[in-house]
This record gives C-alpha cells, sequence and structure tokens, in this order.
C-alpha cells in the first residue's frame, strides 16, 4: 500500500528541518533551484509515455498522474542451456504486508485498494475500498503524541514487512528518527502500534570514507535528511537467502552562495544505512534448568524476535540525489542525481552494478551495458516502471525524456550474434517484472527496444524481426504460456487469462513504427488477434445481456434488446471484413501457386512477404483459429434469432441483411477452418509430437506470422482443394474489389490513402467524423470517440472502454492532434 501525505499542509520538507536554505545556491555545476529542490522534494506526479502515431517513436505526454506498478516476480540471472536457449528462473514471492480482505461473494478480493496517509501530526489513517467498490471506509490511529513543533514531522516511509504488518521510520523537526510496528486488525477497525527504536544519532560520518579519493565537499555536520526510505526484506540477488529490511537516510550537503571560500566545493549525498535484523534473545543455560523445575517459567522458544538496528558503512556520493527508487522487488536501487546521471546500485551494499562481459547469463539490462544517456542538470526526476526510461525536470520545469540505450561506444563493438542474444535475454528478464498486475506496464520496455532496434539494426528490417522474435519467443516462455489451442479447449479459458492480451500488447507494439511505415507481419497478426478478441468479449458480455431474465415489461425489454443488438452492428461488419479479406489473399496464394506450377514453399513465402499479409497465419494460429470459431457460433445463433423471432424489427432485419449479403458465406468460411484444424491435427498426430513440440510450433507461427515447413501439407491441401470449393459459391470479383482498406491490414495504396483520410473508432469499428473529440491509445495509436457513454442497456459497454483493445490506456487528444492529459 502506498504512503501518502497530507495535502492540506505546507510542505513537509520545509524551513523547519532544513534552516534558511533559500540563501543555497548554484556555484558552479550545482543547477539552479538545487537548493529549493533539496528543501521541498517529494514525489508528486510525472507523465505518461506515449507512441507518436506519425513516427512511431516513444515521447512524453502532458503531465499525469504517475502509477507505480508492484514488481512480484523476481527474476533470477538466465542462463544459456547447452541447446541454446536461455533458461529464466522466475522466483514467485508471496506478497508481504496487510492486505484488503473484503471479498466478493464467497471469493477474497484481489483488486481491492487500500493505502495508508500520515499527517505531519503523526496521525496515520487507512482508507481501503469495501465490498461495494464504490464504498470507501477508513479508520485513524496516531503513531505518538504531538505536544510542539519540534514533534512534527517531516518525512516518512513505510514498508511491508513478512508477518503482515508494517514497518514505519517517522523523521520530525528534532531531528530524530522514530520506528514502529504497526498491525491492521481489519475485524475492529483499529492499528496495533508497536513504538520499536528512536534513532538521535543520525548524522553521517567520515569513519568509513576515503577522502583522498572523492570531490570536496562540506562537512557532514552541514548535510541535512532530505530522503528517507525502507527497503522491505526481500530476495538477496545473488543467492536465495532473504535480506532483511533496510533503512535508508539521505544527507545532502550543499554550498552556500557567496562564499569564496567554498568555490570548487561540490555539493554530495551521505547515505546512512540501518540493517533491521530480526534477532531471537537467548537465556543463559541456567534457566532451562529453573524451567524445567517451575512450568511456568518462559523457556528460550517462548521468546518473541526482536528487531535489532545495525548501523552499516556511510556511502558517500558526488551529487544530490533527486529521486530514489527500486527495482527487482528491491534488490537494486536505482538513484537519480542532480548531475544527470542515473545509477543502478546493489540494494545490499549500495555498489554500482558493474557490466557483466559474460555471454552465458543475462542478470538486467544495466548489467549487459545498457545504460542511460548522460542528460543535463535536474531538479528532479521519475523513473518508469521497468527502469527504461527517465524523466527529469530543469530548473526552467521543462521535462525531458531520456531511453536506456547502448552506448555508441559498445554499438560499434557488436558484430557478435551471442552478445545480440544476451540484450535479448536481459529485455525479457526485465519484462518478466512488469507483466503481473492489472494492466500493461511495459512501454518504456517497447521504447528502450525501439531504440535499440533503431540504433543497432537501423535499416536490416530482417535482422531487427529476428531480434524482436527470439525476444517474443523467450518472452513467451517465461510467461509460461499455453498457446497451443487447436485441441477441444474452451474460449472461456482464453478470454479470462488477461497474460495473453499483454503478449499479444507487447507484440503488437514492437512492429509499430508509426503511420509513415507499414507494420510488421508479426504486429499485424497481433493486432488482428487482439481485434478478434475484443470482438469475443463484446458479444460474450453482450450475450449475457441479450439472454438475461425478462422481468421488465416485454416492449420495454424488447427495446433494450434492439438496442443491444444495433451496437453489435460495426464490429459484426468488421468481422465479416476480415472474413471477406483472409478469403481473398487465400485466393491470391492459390493462383500464386498455381502460375507458378506447384505448392513450391519458398515461392508462397515470398508472396506472403511481397503482400506482408496475415491472411495464412490468422488462421493456421490455433488462437485466432480459435476466436473465429467462436464468433462464428454467435453469428449463427444471432442469425436464428432473425430468422425465427425478429424478421418485424427494423433492426433485426438490418441485421439479417447484413449477414444475407456477406460474401463469404457462413458454411465456407466454418469450413475453411475445420480443413484447417484438421490438417493440423492429422499432421501432429501422425508424426507424434509432443506437447511440448505442439506448443513450439505454435509459439513460433504466433510470433513470426509465418507457418513452418512441418505444417506445410496442410497448406497445400488448404490452397489447392479448400480454396478451390469455396471460389466456386462466391463472387471472386465483388471479393476483390470489395473495400477492406479498415481493416488496417493492407499495404496497398487504397488503403493507405484511407487511413490518412478517415478516423475508425476501434472500439465501436465505427468511422467517426473529422471534428469528433477522440481519445488516443497511448500505444498502439488507436483512437475511440471521446463522448458520453450511451444511456440504457448498452452501458454494459462503459466498463470494456475503460482501455484500448491493445489493454493500454486512452489520452484525450485536441482537434489539432495535440495531446492533453491521460483520460484512463
Amino acid at each position: 500500500m502506498p504512503m501518502m501525505m497530507d495535502d492540506e499542509l505546507d510542505d513537509l520538507f520545509g524551513d523547519q528541518q532544513l534552516g534558511d536554505v533559500s540563501q543555497l545556491a548554484n556555484l558552479s555545476s550545482i543547477p539552479k533551484g538545487l537548493d529549493q529542490r533539496i528543501d521541498d522534494l517529494r514525489i508528486t506526479s510525472c507523465s505518461h509515455l506515449c507512441c507518436d502515431p506519425t513516427t512511431g517513436l516513444w515521447t512524453l505526454s502532458e503531465g499525469d498522474d504517475a502509477k507505480i506498478v508492484p514488481q512480484l516476480p523476481f527474476p533470477r540471472p538466465a542462463a544459456k542451456a547447452p541447446n541454446g536457449q536461455w533458461a529464466f528462473a522466475l522466483s514467485r514471492l508471496k506478497l508481504t504486508g496487510p492486505h484488503n480482505p473484503h471479498v466478493i461473494g464467497e471469493q477474497p478480493s484481489k483488486n481491492k485498494a487500500a493505502f495508508v496517509i500520515v499527517t505531519r501530526n503523526a496521525v496515520i489513517r487507512l482508507i481501503y475500498q469495501g465490498p461495494d467498490a464504490a464504498r470507501w471506509l477508513d479508520f485513524k490511529g496516531e503513531l505518538d503524541t504531538v505536544s510542539t513543533a519540534a514533534d512534527l514531522l517531516t518525512h516518512v516511509a513505510i514498508c511491508a514487512d513478512k508477518d503482515l504488518s508494517l514497518l514505519i521510520a517517522t523523521h520530525s523537526t528534532s531531528k530524530h528518527i522514530r520506528t514502529y510496528r504497526v498491525e491492521i486488525d481489519w475485524p475492529a477497525q483499529r492499528f496495533v502500534i508497536e513504538h520499536m527504536k528512536t534513532i538521535e544519532d543520525l548524522l553521517p560520518t567520515d569513519n568509513d570514507l576515503d577522502e583522498t579519493t572523492l570531490p570536496p565537499s562540506l562537512p557532514h555536520r552541514e548535510a541535512q535528511l532530505y530522503h528517507l526510505k525502507i527497503v522491505s526484506p526481500g530476495p538477496d540477488s545473488r543467492s536465495k537467502e532473504t535480506v532483511p529490511p533496510l533503512l535508508l537516510a539521505f544527507f545532502c550537503t550543499v554550498p552556500y552562495q557567496g562564499d569564496t571560500s567554498l568555490l570548487g566545493i561540490q555539493t554530495s549525498t551521505s547515505i546512512v544505512r540501518w540493517e533491521l535484523s530480526s534477532v531471537t534473545p537467548s537465556l543463559h543455560p541456567s534457566f532451562s534448568q529453573l524451567a524445567s523445575k517451575k512450568p511456568n517459567t518462559k523457556s528460550s522458544g517462548d521468546l518473541q524476535p526482536e528487531l535489532v538496528f545495525k548501523r552499516l558503512h556511510d556511502v558517500l556520493i558526488p551529487n544530490a540525489i533527486v529521486a530514489v527508487d527500486q527495482l527487482n522487488v528491491g534488490t537494486t536501487l536505482v538513484l537519480c542525481t542532480s548531475d544527470g546521471s542515473v545509477q543502478f546500485r546493489d540494494r545490499t551494499t549500495l555498489e554500482l552494478l558493474a557490466r557483466d562481459e559474460t555471454l552465458e547469463r543475462a542478470s538486467s539490462i544495466a548489467q549487459v551495458g545498457l545504460e542511460f544517456p548522460h542528460g543535463d542538470p535536474c531538479l528532479y526526476a521519475a523513473l518508469s516502471p521497468n527502469a527504461c526510461a527517465v524523466v527529469s525536470l530543469d530548473d526552467n520545469n521543462d521535462a525531458k525524456l531520456r531511453v536506456v540505450q547502448m552506448p555508441q561506444a559498445s554499438l560499434d563493438n557488436l558484430v557478435d550474434d551471442a552478445v545480440i542474444e544476451v540484450i535479448a535475454a536481459a529485455f525479457v528478464m526485465q519484462f518478466s517484472t512488469s507483466y503481473s498486475g492489472y494492466g500493461n506496464h511495459h512501454d518504456d520496455l517497447s521504447a528502450a527496444m525501439q531504440l535499440f532496434q533503431k540504433q543497432y539494426f537501423k535499416d536490416d528490417l530482417q535482422r531487427a524481426q529476428s531480434f524482436t522474435n527470439a525476444f517474443l519467443s523467450d518472452m513467451h516462455r517465461i510467461l509460461a504460456l499455453d498457446v497451443d489451442y487447436s485441441g477441444d479447449k474452451r474460449t472461456e479459458i482464453y478470454l479470462k487469462n488477461p497474460v495473453y492480451q499483454k503478449a499479444l500488447s507487447m507484440q503488437l507494439s514492437l512492429g509499430y513504427w508509426g503511420e509513415q511505415q507499414h507494420r510488421s507481419l508479426s504486429s499485424k497478426v497481433a493486432f488482428a488477434t487482439l481485434q478478434l478478441r475484443w470482438a469475443a468479449l463484446t458479444f460474450a458480455m453482450g450475450g449475457l445481456k441479450l439472454n438475461a431474465p425478462r422481468n421488465i415489461p416485454s416492449v420495454e425489454a424488447e427495446s433494450n434488446r434492439t438496442e443491444i443488438v444495433r451496437s453489435f452492428f460495426g464490429i459484426i461488419s468488421w468481422t465479416l471484413s476480415l472474413t471477406n479479406f483472409v478469403i481473398d489473399e487465400l485466393f491470391t496464394l492459390s493462383n500464386a501457386a498455381e502460375q507458378h506450377g506447384s505448392m513450391d514453399q519458398d515461392v508462397l513465402e515470398a508472396k506472403l512477404s511481397e503482400l506482408n499479409t496475415p491472411a495464412l497465419a490468422l488462421i493456421f494460429v490455433s488462437q485466432s483459429r480459435l476466436l473465429f470459431k467462436h464468433l462464428y457460433r454467435f453469428f449463427r445463433g444471432l442469425g436464428a434469432e432473425v430468422m425465427q423471432h425478429r424478421s418485424h424489427d427494423p433492426t433485426w432485419r438490418e441485421l439479417g441483411t447484413m449477414f444475407t449479403k456477406s460474401l463469404v458465406p457462413f458454411h465456407q468460411f466454418e469450413k475453411v477452418i475445420t480443413d484447417v484444424e484438421n490438417g493440423i491435427r492429422n499432421i501432429y498426430q501422425s508424426n507424434q509430437f509432443s506437447d511440448a513440440e505442439r506448443k513450439e510450433i505454435e509459439k513460433n507461427m504466433l510470433v513470426s506470422g509465418s507457418v513452418p515447413s512441418r505444417l506445410w501439407p496442410a497448406v497445400e491441401y488448404l490452397l489447392t482443394g479448400t480454396v478451390k470449393a469455396v471460389r466456386e459459391e462466391v463472387n471472386v470479383a465483388e471479393l476483390y474489389f470489395h473495400d477492406i482498406s479498415w481493416l488496417g491490414l493492407s499495404d496497398d495504396k487504397a488503403s493507405d490513402q484511407w487511413r490518412k483520410r478517415h478516423r475508425l473508432d476501434v472500439i465501436r469499428k465505427v468511422e467517426l467524423p473529422r471534428r469528433a473529440r477522440i481519445r488516443q491509445c497511448t500505444r498502439c495509436c488507436s483512437i475511440m470517440e471521446n463522448a458520453a457513454p450511451p444511456k440504457g442497456t448498452a452501458g454494459w459497454l462503459v466498463n470494456m472502454w475503460r482501455s484500448c483493445v491493445c489493454g493500454n490506456w486512452w489520452m484525450s487528444v485536441k482537434d489539432d492532434g495535440e495531446q492533453t492529459d491521460g483520460n484512463r
């Protein structure tokens, strides 16, 4: 649960703790305003990353509240196995700290929010969602009694401990640190507060510092505390042991203005550390003898563990630290300094993470050589959830974005593909810490990978795609996703698992380079599959409403049902157009094979590459094929209702016309899907492929968009048999000239022109007027109308409109294309 400070009070880091800091100033390299920034330093908000639809580059939006993602998966260093694959060890760590216990029905709640507020007068308040998500509850307690101004708090740090309690550290104007253990009694709605220790000796010392190797700085007696941090207990990055909580106090010294004797003196930060170890007290052996005679006497086994504060060596760092963050479950600390640099340091030793030169192990993006380019002096910095991007604020309040990248000197030496494999593995490990949670939180990772591809591969799109495929393949392995839906698996299992959407969303993002370039084949497969998934979810939710018990007057019930059906029209039309596109592309491939005189795989793959079409992949990849089958079952159900009961209603008649005028009859497209599925199943069975082999084939088809040679007999049967049978029942010319530009899957000039002149609502699949207010997805750049939600029964769609079909956030866009604040 995040910690918040009381917004009704003035700056928590004001003059009472630092004295008259208005006289602190810039002597040489100190950025203007650093003194004031040290005075009022606290995290408030940051902007979010968004993809520029014109260039495909990742940029910074206008200011918006930051969203921090809890990073529960802990990746161990990946090792390269003898078979050439990377072995990823992902530990699943148990959640620490108290959790909102409210339940939904009989199921424990997994997404009920709760947070803690601590005010300057030491009042602690818990605000949490009740069983009804719209209702918030709260209760208060007192950490301590505040009787004088010297007791007012200036800093608070909170972390979760292993025993479902909170560890809280406070710093007051009296310059003391007080620590507490707080347990939450949810049924009684009260806090159980235990004061553990008061630390009075806070100032850094010179005992452990080698002054000859450090730049000159002010004496430590001049230092002022401006950051307080507690790092939760967690895994050790070098072993499987658990390291205890760590209390960090950051002290900064800034030279005074006008004192010429201080010229050359540098701003510096001293980090004072305490390790909070749990120790069980021991008794003298004589007490054990006494315990054997007196049964009421406690033995050593009855004593409760105590938290012992052990002060560690101080660490001196040049420059002021303007932001502190944690990565990988607290095993890595990230320090952003006032000179614009970003440092990755080990949590236990606070040593800089050095580059690992081995090609057989990947630890993190920092240890494979990726780093942030040096920025300008700054007063504030905010790190992205995956530490792949940082936003800094200079003394003019200008925000600047930097993305982690490979230094040019290192790029010039990247001639070995093994180095590229290590970098891809490091990106996979970083992704593993971001896919947990309820949203997609890897935009910064996409930005970093895109920049690396542009830096290293430049215009070599084939090698860039190979790098992307390697990443996506390992990403699926570390997520342990079962992508083999070639058997009789239920669609609901697929739709209810959000990780599939997150994996497809990443695949979609990595192949998007802006409107001036066409999507890669891999990205198109992900794009179309996400659209099909969205359609299936929409129909599933709408179908529940259509089949709801009719406990209202029949006229009103029929009106509601009609409204629901009309809300489907755009999505149904889009799906039928996608069907037309797939069949027409199959006709093109069949014609190419006939002209060549054989089903030569190289010839057809060259044709597929020329067309850059995902049509073949969409019916061979089991995920999209499963969705097609699900959608057409729903269409048949609607069609039956049109024929039997709703022919008198204009809305149902319009739907019936849409179905009957479909250029590809339902039964013919379903035959294509069935023949492909049977062909693939026969190949799997005749070759006795294991489950692992089938999953590998399915995964490679999904991430690359190409059909492997082992499944090529099914392609031959499809193009020489099934497709020819379908051609006899459809109007080939009408199908050829059918406009499929709005699908966003074709690279022809007509499609390019359509996308420039028209705007498609990706949610409702309807064309929007040019002056319509819109929202734009920050990742895939799709748009939807920024309008009031529909009234009536169709309002159930509103819950599904909160995010894009790719799972990412919306942001409002003005008529001139300018971005405004995020709209989530």
